[in-house]
């Protein structure tokens, strides 16, 4: 009763208790009491005062360790919010710091990931606990990201290396730094590894676009030459290109220019299939006689086997004189079949005869006439799939094939662009003016843009740009859907304020600029692309911007993109 009273009461209330308690067991003794179980207790005067003080020491005792244990608890209590405190801290900072980072156990088993780790790999849109228990690598594969090298894998130094996460879904590339150090107990026993990685990827566009920039200084600087960068001893040829693919091509130009096997250039449209075929021709030993280029694709189907093989004069109506047809006229030369694909087939049997036995017929004639020619055909479509249709005759594909040389798009040689650039701009003008500037900006959506029109296509924008650039060429001189796509491509990839850091710099400025003509610039390309991912549903779009409703019809009237000024609060609820 004492101990209990000790836990529950003060000091003073287990005082009384154990007073009253002696008091109790005295009248016990003394006979004062009835007697229990029909026995009579009886205990002299000093075992009176004995148990009497024995209970008063453990009141005593049992009250100053109440008074103990009560202090321990509200150091308990204090501790405990300490730690609370300083793990919500320790959280936060975790959340809020610019690199990301990860913890696996021994068994690359994720242990923790802050939300910069999840912005940088694309993946703030999963909840923290799918990703707790689970292997880093299955994590990643799942939802198509592969890094090119082993992200845990630790270094000697634990020096930051760099390297590219492929990220498939989004057909994105993100360049980062990373670096993997072991995390180890307070005895040093390993617990596991921390992966620390960190988006980079704006600065190596800032590097290229620098890099570009100078290359393009140092082209524009030239004023002896003509821009060419072929590298190899092709002559009289206008082929550019210092990339690897287009080394490649040069060397094979180079080796098949000295036979007169038969050659097949394969690539898209706008490529320069014709230029790759002159280039062969002007270094040939027949470079001194003709080249007759032909467009089979363009000539009436019932007249391009006169245009092609001759006719006679008389053999149809209209054959009015002698042809001798494009195949003689070239005699000693180089004939370019281009898009040979578009022969139809009764004219590929003849042409096949002409290819295998070296003679041609004209049209209503009755002789065959010696053929000494070299054929150099090019297409844009898939002959082999042509062949599976029928649409292409086999024997005539190996007979044209013995060499074949395909054209790689654009696309794939980035790097020859700012040479192609420097070309152009040289060959549009005049030899006395000063080759105008490029900016960065300009040169840089040059770059990026993927070019369905090849070569040819960025011809036709230099040109464009020099009409209307004048002595500088600046991004409004650019095409307008060159300039959506980059625009496009420099998109964060959603709209939640977590993915736009670590940064993803859309362009470099040049100061001075308007600082409020920049920002309202940006606000309001963010609102309309709000508007655009919400399907125009405006408190879908104020929620992307972590705005609420009031704000967002704010700045949307602000800048003059709501239409419906009246009609938001029915907007909002009828969506």
């Amino acid at each position: 009763a004492i101990v209990g009273a000790s836990l529950v009461l003060s000091l003073h209330g287990t005082l009384i208790t154990a007073a009253l308690s002696g008091l109790c067991y005295a009248a016990l003794s003394s006979g004062l009491l009835p007697a229990i179980d029909g026995r009579q207790w009886t205990a002299s005067t000093p075992d009176i005062l004995a148990v009497y003080v024995s209970l008063v020491l453990v009141a005593f005792v049992s009250g100053y360790l109440a008074r103990k244990l009560e202090h321990l608890g509200h150091l308990a209590d204090s501790t405990a919010k300490t730690l609370d405190a300083l793990n919500k801290q320790q959280t936060q900072l975790f959340n809020d710091i610019s690199e990301g980072i990860i913890t696996v156990d021994l068994n690359e088993t994720i242990t923790s990931i802050n939300e910069a780790a999840r912005a940088i790999l694309g993946l703030t849109k999963l909840d923290h606990a799918v990703f707790l228990g689970r292997a880093l690598g299955s994590v990643l594969d799942e939802h198509g990201i592969s890094p090119e090298a082993d992200l845990l894998k630790s270094t000697a130094d634990n020096s930051a290396t760099e390297t590219i996460i492929h990220d498939k879904k989004q057909e994105h590339d993100i360049h980062i730094s990373y670096s993997c150090k072991p995390l180890t107990d307070g005895e040093g026993n390993a617990l596991g590894s921390m992966l620390i990685i960190d988006d980079v990827s704006h600065v190596r566009s800032i590097q290229e676009r620098l890099d570009l920039h100078e290359r393009m200084a140092k082209l524009l600087a030239e004023t002896t030459g003509a821009p060419g960068g072929n590298g190899s001893a092709l002559r009289d040829t206008r082929m550019v290109g210092e990339s690897q693919v287009m080394k490649k091509v040069f060397s094979l130009v180079e080796r098949v220019s000295t036979s007169d096997a038969s050659v097949l250039i394969t690539g898209e449209s706008g490529t320069g299939k014709e230029l790759i075929a002159r280039a062969i021709h002007n270094n040939s030993n027949r470079r001194g006689r003709s080249f007759i280029g032909i467009n089979c694709g363009a000539i009436p189907e019932n007249l391009i086997e006169s245009e092609l093989f001759g006719h006679k004069k008389g053999s149809f109506t209209g054959a009015v004189a002698d042809n001798p047809g494009l195949l003689r006229q070239a005699q000693g030369g180089t004939v370019f079949l281009d898009e040979i694909g578009e022969l139809p087939l009764h004219l590929q049997t003849k042409l096949l005869r002409v290819l295998q036995e070296r003679v041609v017929r004209a049209v209503g004639d009755t002789r065959d006439v010696s053929l000494d020619v070299r054929v150099i055909a090019a297409t844009n479509r898939d002959l082999k799939k042509d062949i599976a249709a029928g649409r292409f005759r086999e024997d005539l594909y190996y007979r044209i094939n013995v060499v074949n040389i395909a054209i790689p798009p654009l696309r794939d040689r980035r790097e020859d662009i700012p040479l192609l650039v420097h070309y152009f701009i040289a060959r549009y003008c005049s030899k006395d003016q000063v080759l105008p500037q490029i900016s960065p900006e300009a040169l840089a959506l040059l770059t990026s843009y993927s070019y369905p029109g090849n070569v040819r296509e960025l011809e036709n924008i230099i040109e464009r740009t020099l009409v209307l650039g004048g002595h500088a060429i600046l991004t409004e001189h650019l095409p307008e859907e060159l300039i959506a796509a980059g625009a496009q491509q420099t998109a964060p990839r959603s709209l939640s304020l977590s993915d736009t850091a670590p940064g993803h710099e859309a362009s470099i400025h040049v100061l001075p600029v308007s600082l409020e003509a920049v920002l309202e610039k940006l606000e309001k390309e963010y609102l309309h692309r709000a508007m655009t991912q919400s399907g125009g549903v405006k408190k879908h779009a104020a929620e992307l911007l972590g705005l609420n409703f009031r704000s967002f019809r704010y700045r949307m009237k602000k800048y003059g993109l709501d239409e419906d000024a009246d009609g938001e609060e029915h907007d909002a609820s009828a969506n």
